[in-house]
């Protein structure tokens, strides 16, 4: 092809064309130009394909993600819930102290003993760059200012777990049922589904204190009724961030179900 060109333009030349030549110069010119604008589009269009494909992908992913996230969540939310039914009813029984049997209010107490973390699936999708992928602006934005939503439940959950291990788990320990409570913790189910995710375990065997204190020695201890007020509290403002939350990934599933093909 390149010879055949070649060819006209001796011809051209040889045969003192000279305008013909020009003319006909020009207008290779303008094809060249023309296959390569035509090659560039060509290109274009397989690296929007090539971005669609990889956006797709990245839909599908994180909508996984977000599922697992809101099952997560919902049940930290359940988890957080229980705490504060136990808790409100342990300050029923700090203002009715009359009748309280003791293996009832260590089970309510023991309750306490855990600390419900959220902890969502991890992605690299800001610090890789595929977040401007995604061609929804209202999606982008979302999921560009979820982390920070999700630090706002998490600093109010460690509120409560450093509350638990300074002060909760010390608390039980002078009242001499720290040992009962652990006991009665490892062999209640429910615990052990939040802990295991459904997993099948055994439950944790050992003996009971022989030395646990009755029920109104235990109530009777002005520092139950704060470590207890702070339980309800602390969760009770981890579930309201929570329910944001919660909302924030009914809002991103809702989008990534509307953009995925």
């Amino acid at each position: 092809m390149i010879k055949f060109f070649r060819k006209i333009r001796q011809n051209l030349l040889m045969e003192n064309k000279t305008g013909k030549y020009l003319k006909y110069a020009i207008g290779e010119i303008v094809l060249v130009m023309i296959g390569i604008l035509l090659a560039l589009q060509v290109n274009n269009w397989n690296e929007i394909r090539k971005d669609n494909t990889k956006e797709q992908q990245i839909l599908r992913q994180l909508k996984d993600e977000y599922i697992a996230n809101l099952l997560q969540l919902e049940q930290k939310i359940n988890h957080r819930k229980r705490i504060i039914e136990t808790a409100t009813k342990v300050l029923q029984y700090i203002d009715e102290p009359n009748d309280v049997d003791t293996d009832s209010l260590n089970s309510q107490l023991n309750v306490m003993i855990g600390s419900p973390a959220f902890k969502p699936i991890e992605n690299n999708l800001i610090n890789s760059g595929n977040i401007l992928l995604i061609k929804n602006e209202k999606l982008n934005q979302l999921l560009t200012t979820w982390p920070t939503e999700v630090l706002d439940i998490q600093v109010i959950e460690r509120i409560w777990f450093t509350k638990m291990w300074e002060s909760v788990i010390p608390l039980y320990s002078d009242f001499g049922i720290l040992r009962d409570g652990f006991y009665k913790w490892w062999n209640d189910e429910q615990n052990l589904k939040w802990i295991l995710e459904g997993t099948n375990v055994n439950p944790f065997h050992k003996p009971r204190s022989s030395k646990a204190l009755k029920s109104s020695e235990i109530l009777n201890k002005k520092e139950l009724e704060g470590v207890i007020s702070v339980a309800v509290s602390v969760n009770y403002a981890a579930n309201l961030q929570s329910q944001v939350v919660r909302n924030r990934i009914l809002e991103i599933l809702e989008l990534l179900n509307n953009e995925i093909d």
